[in-house]
């Protein structure tokens, strides 16, 4: 074969080649997007943590009826604070005995506060707030009734007595019923009592049936299954008898 000839034959080839060639380099790794954490719209990189006794609860919408169940009478549209607890600290030790102090709530759980606890914080976009352990109140699982709810502490669930003292919306509210210095009604729910150095409970003085008589002064109202109910510390009970 004559040299041109062969030259003519070989550059087939190599194109030929060059055709059928497929890369075998390796393919580019997805991108993993890391998930964000927001505290006040600054991304903190990791979960906000609580720590000793505090809870991180995030908030319900404040509404005529709140999605726990909690209705709002018509003369105290401010209802009490409630939200899910989504993340629960360590827990502490007694100063004094050292022993570890129980927790009484879990994440998931329905909770219940006094208005003027806590610490707000806006995470992951929405209204969150810290929480001490003993500041919570009432908690529940699932939709609020008066069988689902669970004081904390020395805390007591109380169904109010109507008589005369009340207000026009049907709750004793301490500063608008000033003719009245004690309320009575029947104890439905009670707390586990307060934890002690040892880490036991304190007795309380009442248990669910009893009638009781307590000072209306720092509780906390509302309506549970159109009903009428007050948390009340358990320190402000002055006397019992029992119930019907």
């Amino acid at each position: 074969m004559a040299p041109h000839a062969r030259r003519r034959v070989a550059v087939a080839l190599l194109l030929r080649s060059a055709a059928t060639f497929t890369s075998t380099a390796p393919a580019r790794p997805a991108t993993l997007l890391r998930e964000s954490f927001l505290i006040e719209a600054e991304d903190v990189g990791a979960p906000l943590e609580p720590l000793s006794d505090y809870l991180l609860v995030k908030v319900d919408e404040t509404a005529e009826k709140t999605s726990g169940g909690i209705m709002i009478s018509d003369k105290a549209k401010e209802p009490p604070p409630t939200g899910v607890v989504q993340t629960v600290g360590p827990g502490v030790l007694h100063p004094e005995s050292g022993v570890a102090l129980p927790i009484d709530c879990k994440a998931g759980d329905n909770v219940m506060w006094g208005r003027y606890s806590g610490a707000n914080v806006k995470y992951q976009r929405s209204s969150h707030t810290l929480l001490k352990d003993r500041d919570v109140q009432m908690s529940w699982a699932g939709e609020l009734s008066a069988a689902s709810a669970r004081p904390i502490g020395g805390n007591i669930l109380i169904k109010v007595r109507a008589e005369k003292g009340q207000t026009e919306s049907g709750l004793f509210l301490g500063l608008e019923a000033a003719d009245k210095a004690s309320v009575v009604g029947e104890v439905i729910q009670v707390g586990p009592g307060r934890v002690l150095r040892d880490g036991s409970r304190a007795p309380l003085p009442c248990a669910v049936g009893d009638t009781v008589r307590f000072q209306d002064l720092d509780v906390t109202e509302c309506d549970i299954e159109d009903e009428e109910y007050v948390l009340v510390d358990s320190q402000l009970v002055m006397m019992k008898w029992p119930g019907a």
